[in-house]
């Protein structure tokens, strides 16, 4: 297997759902976002990147910026962060790196993980404290 800073760094499709159980929702209800989650690890143990949504109106453009580190084996934490429409938009994201069935067809390397808004936001409805959870799929095969 790649060490963990090869497997991390590099482009992954990123879908985030609200936290609700009520089974009865459509899922798209349960769309918090999408998008391209870029990543660049580095032998240090630290994490840069970028998160730039798909489709969530005039805000894509800009994307978050992250910055965070590893945390044990398999984990990472980070925060992205930018300037928004004229709000501070600030995430704090934890997540590990889920192991992969070695008799899959179609292994990918998978993280997965929570999302909490850290900052309210003042032009655009979005209370600190929301907390959501996320998926994100590397965009390159898993090495035979």
């Amino acid at each position: 297997m790649p060490a963990w800073a090869d497997i991390m760094a590099g482009a992954w499709s990123y879908r985030a759902f609200k936290n609700d159980d009520d089974l009865s929702l459509p899922f798209n209800d349960l769309r918090f976002a999408t998008a391209t989650l870029t990543l660049d690890a580095k032998l240090d143990d630290t994490l840069s990147g970028t998160l730039k949504g798909e489709g969530w109106g005039t805000w894509i453009e800009w994307g978050l910026n992250l910055e965070g580190a590893r945390e044990g084996e398999a984990g990472f934490q980070f925060q992205g962060v930018n300037e928004i429409q004229g709000d501070q938009w600030v995430y704090t994201y934890r997540g590990t790196m889920l192991e992969t069935l070695s008799e899959a067809s179609n292994r990918r390397f998978v993280i997965t993980g929570t999302v909490m808004r850290s900052l309210a936001r003042v032009h655009v409805p979005g209370e600190a404290g929301e907390h959501a959870t996320f998926i994100a799929v590397k965009r390159a095969h898993y090495p035979d």
